[in-house]
């Protein structure tokens, strides 16, 4: 946490909080400020719900690991960047940590496990993924902890905007693409404020089988290079361009 930057947690809060209310903070975030930081009564911490709202609150250590803080001020958080959606086949544990909590950092806002051809089974780990996300949303001053689904196989995935009536632009990253390059349909669906849909294969990618059933349901097959990426690389890659594509 740098110097003079007030350290920020995750609570729930209740719909439409006011200043003076006072929140229990609940025992981890509690155990953090009183045992880990031995913060001190009268300190000033932000608080954020997830939900885009931040507060500036001062802390209160009462007996045992009892911390409460009282709301002193609302916030403004940083301005949305938009909805970009990254779609990643599974990887070996430590890997998609890892991208996880990269891509909340970058400003991801939703997030998609995919079960496909060449994805490793039994690598999903929901509780954990969101514990990941809540720790880089902390640490990176978003407001907003980006939504994991359970894993979905990929066809549910492609599906997934239109079963939840959202129309968005889709794109599936392949390395056998070689004309359409991936900025050109991401700038244009950010342009119009769409919500972008990112696939991305696992190790060893997707099959041709897969892209067309990509390309079949209206997802655009699209290039990130000459060179081939490892899936990580690719899903940071390509959640830095979405995300800042204008």
């Amino acid at each position: 946490m740098p110097l003079g930057r007030p350290h920020r947690f995750h609570v729930d809060l209740p719909p439409a909080p006011v200043a003076g209310l006072v929140v229990n903070l609940a025992p981890p975030v509690a155990h953090q400020v009183a045992r880990v930081l031995r913060m001190r009564s009268g300190e000033v911490v932000h608080l954020f719900d997830g939900n885009g709202g931040e507060w500036r609150a001062v802390i209160r250590i009462g007996s045992g690991n009892a911390v409460t803080a009282t709301l002193d001020g609302f916030l403004d958080g940083p301005s949305p960047l938009g909805a970009v959606v990254l779609c990643l086949g599974l990887l070996k544990g430590e890997k998609f940590d890892w991208v996880i909590q990269k891509s909340t950092e970058l400003g991801i806002t939703h997030f998609i496990p995919m079960v496909t051809e060449r994805s490793l089974p039994g690598s999903g780990r929901p509780d954990r993924w969101h514990r990941i996300a809540v720790e880089a949303s902390e640490q990176s001053g978003r407001t907003t902890i980006p939504e994991i689904t359970p894993p979905m196989p990929l066809r549910d995935a492609l599906n997934f905007q239109s079963a939840h009536s959202v129309p968005a632009s889709r794109v599936i990253c392949w390395e056998d693409e070689r004309t359409v390059p991936f900025l050109a349909p991401v700038r244009l669906a950010r342009m119009t404020g769409a919500p972008v849909f990112l696939y991305i294969g696992p190790e060893g990618g997707f099959s041709a089988t897969e892209v067309d059933l990509a390309v079949a349901s209206g997802a655009q097959a699209v290039s990130l290079g000459t060179l081939i990426l490892r899936s990580e690389t690719a899903a940071i890659a390509a959640v830095t361009l979405a995300v800042h594509a204008n």
